[in-house]
């Protein structure tokens, strides 16, 4: 099986408490922006990269630097997500997740590379949509003990 380790982040608007999300063009599916850790690359630096370049977004990781605070952000989790490509061969990305907010008002750019579509969810509007159990239940982790 080949392993692939990623960053994700899910950016909360704290005032509207509203989700970023955006459609992955592969899985045709609502989720965080996020992607492959690059060689010389902390997770929180791929993180803070993936969503500007998916959503042309700054953002501000959020969470406790422990037990130093010079050391990294604890990360929400760590997500094992499995698929199995076209010629049967098995992946698995280790999704290094975090909560973020953005740095200030901007709109967001959708990157037509990567994504169909990108929009601003309220919790309700999860149930409407496409998108993971786990987008759900993040979001709801973040909005009762982070973002209040």
């Amino acid at each position: 099986m080949i392993r692939h380790f990623c960053a994700s982040a899910f950016v909360i608007d704290p005032i509207t408490k509203k989700i970023l999300l955006i459609k992955h063009r592969k899985n045709r599916r609502w989720t965080q922006p996020g992607g492959h850790i690059e060689g010389n690359e902390t997770p929180e630096e791929a993180a803070v990269r993936e969503v500007y370049e998916e959503t042309g977004l700054r953002v501000r990781l959020l969470g406790e630097r422990f037990p130093r605070e010079e050391d990294f952000i604890r990360p929400l989790g760590i997500q094992k997500n499995r698929r199995t490509t076209s010629d049967g061969e098995t992946h698995m990305h280790i999704d290094i997740i975090y909560a973020a907010v953005p740095n200030d008002t901007s709109d967001f750019i959708l990157n037509k590379e990567e994504s169909d579509d990108i929009g601003w969810f309220s919790r309700e509007e999860l149930e409407d949509i496409d998108c993971f159990p786990d987008i759900k239940i993040t979001m709801d982790y973040i909005l009762k003990n982070i973002i209040r």
